[in-house]
């Protein structure tokens, strides 16, 4: 099998409300789709974020990759970058980029040979993967900002089933957030919940904060620190809630640096920031192996990079918790038929070949018109404000 023809294209989002963090606003989901097509005509597709870098990288290696073998990813990964940045700065514009073509290639692998995705990676050890309901607050003001969140957690609780809920937050000050827990957990009695300021807060803050949280049986926190040291000295204090990363730990390299600071307990893999689907399942290896337990990170995918996130955490057994998921935010995707399912608060990880989707190359390519009119857009400010962290 040989690649024929490669195609890079950004594609804008709409999503059922905005959503907010610590450092911005995104009112639009953005997305960069790789498109494979081999000689027989059988098409695969990656995804990754939407970045100005990320797209100058993918369009200048699409004419290198025509004529290559997809089989050939280790191979492919050398080319994309040398060594030394390929394992220096995962997550970065490289990885991310290499990312998106394996998920293509192995796709295009699948729907060839007729497997999922999962049985490429070595096999499924579960057939459906328990999903987080995500809670942001949207554009409310302050004052009425924590009546909007409870009242999406409880339209989310009845969409979709969801038994745990994780809670964006160091973006209001940290007793108006303390309050927002205190009512969900008020309100969910029986979920978990677990919590992101997004590395927000500083030390003092976090040990404030989190004191209160183990009293509200958090699940854990994630990246409550902007950085490996920091959230090594909240852990050493002791504050009684589990540490995950995404920010401060966010690669396989960063992973084996906190071997030496030993400062998370949960390690969250994205199937972009970690090299792709094979990267994850080195993670997941690493951290069976170092102690640590691994959920599956979420950031806006469509349901290519949703159907390979639920591919990757098929294949790691240890992970005990409800991946995280951007999924019911989209108002609209690129699949043709139905949204992937959730039901009882879990996905099905698709049965069918490659990634088991099938996209809608109309909606795709409706969706990529209105990016080359909006061109990629950038989170907006609070207030205007330059973000420094932590800001707490």
């Amino acid at each position: 099998m040989i690649i024929d023809r490669v195609r890079v294209l950004p594609i804008t989002l709409e999503i059922r409300q905005p959503i907010r963090f610590t450092q911005g606003r995104v009112r639009k989901f953005q997305r960069i789709i790789v498109e494979l097509t081999s000689r027989d005509g059988t098409v695969g597709h990656g995804e990754c974020r939407g970045d100005p870098l990320i797209y100058t990288m993918l369009t200048g290696l699409a004419e290198s990759l025509v004529g290559t073998d997809p089989y050939q990813l280790e191979a492919l990964r050398w080319r994309i970058a040398p060594q030394g940045l390929v394992e220096l700065f995962s997550g970065t514009v490289a990885v991310q980029s290499f990312a998106a073509i394996e998920m293509a290639c192995l796709d295009l692998i699948g729907r060839t040979t007729g497997r999922p995705v999962c049985d490429l990676l070595g096999g499924r050890v579960r057939d459906a993967v328990t999903t987080a309901g995500y809670l942001y607050y949207g554009d409310a003001p302050e004052a009425a900002a924590q009546d909007a969140l409870l009242a999406l957690a409880h339209e989310m609780d009845a969409a979709y089933g969801f038994r745990t809920l994780k809670f964006k937050c160091g973006v209001f000050a940290p007793e108006t957030e303390l309050a927002t827990l205190r009512r969900l957990r008020a309100e969910f009695p029986g979920h978990r919940i677990r919590i992101d300021p997004n590395g927000a807060w500083g030390i003092a803050t976090s040990m404030r904060f989190l004191k209160a949280a183990h009293e509200l049986d958090v699940e854990y926190v994630e990246d409550p620190a902007p950085t490996l040291a920091k959230n090594r000295r909240i852990r050493e204090l002791d504050p009684g809630v589990p540490l995950a990363s995404n920010q401060a730990v966010a690669s396989l390299e960063t992973m084996g640096l906190d071997l030496a600071f030993g400062a998370i307990d949960v390690v969250l893999v994205d199937v972009n920031w970690y090299g792709g689907l094979r990267g994850s399942l080195t993670a997941g290896r690493m951290a069976e192996l170092t102690g640590r337990d691994i959920n599956i990170h979420s950031s806006h995918e469509t349901a290519i990079s949703q159907a390979a996130q639920l591919h990757a955490a098929a294949c790691i057994a240890n992970m005990p918790y409800a991946a995280d998921t951007h999924y019911a935010y989209l108002g609209e995707d690129v699949i043709t038929g139905a949204p992937l399912p959730t039901a009882d608060g879990a996905m099905p990880v698709p049965k069918g070949p490659g990634l088991g989707i099938d996209v809608d190359t109309r909606e795709l390519e409706r969706l990529h018109t209105r990016w080359q009119e909006l061109g990629f857009r950038s989170w907006g400010e609070d207030d205007g404000e330059p973000v420094v962290l932590p800001r707490w």
